[in-house]
């Protein structure tokens, strides 16, 4: 019997970090039928061999996350793929980093992406806040975030 290829009508590109499995499981999990994930992985130093890491992230790895060339060498490969749009998943550096360089850095890649669309997630939820009008949110911080990184999510 025939069975789907992995090729949906939608497809969309993942980019997180080399050790991290739950994005990419999070998205297939929740993407309904004709919505094909396809991920790649970015080398993050926060994590050691076997996906293990300290018990709290520390903060400049978080930041260069989004740094070149690693990331954008990822996008431009992964956009090799017939995509209709490539998520960042990694929300941490968005905190470190801010909304401005959120857009700075999504017009960066997708320079490399042929123009694919890239969505950063901070950028994305506070979109998707926007749209709904929600006037207070919470927020919960994994226990492997620092305080600062806890501090600037909330910021």
């Amino acid at each position: 019997m025939w069975q789907p290829d992995g090729w949906g009508q939608t497809r969309i590109g993942l980019l997180t970090p080399h050790a991290d499995i739950v994005p990419e499981a999070e998205f297939s999990a929740l993407a309904p039928d004709g919505i094909s994930i396809h991920a790649t992985r970015i080398p993050f130093v926060g994590y050691k061999p076997g996906g293990t890491m300290d018990p709290t992230i520390a903060d400049a790895p978080v930041r260069a996350m989004a740094d070149p060339p690693a990331v954008d060498d990822a996008a431009e490969m992964l956009a090799m793929v017939p995509l209709h749009a490539i998520v960042f998943g990694f929300t941490s550096s968005s905190f470190m980093r801010g909304a401005a360089d959120d857009a700075a850095f999504k017009s960066r890649l997708e320079t490399r992406t042929r123009r694919i669309p890239v969505v950063i997630t901070c950028a994305a939820a506070a979109a998707g806040m926007a749209a709904l009008s929600a006037k207070r949110v919470a927020l919960i911080s994994p226990p492997w975030f620092s305080a600062e990184i806890a501090q600037q999510g909330a910021r």
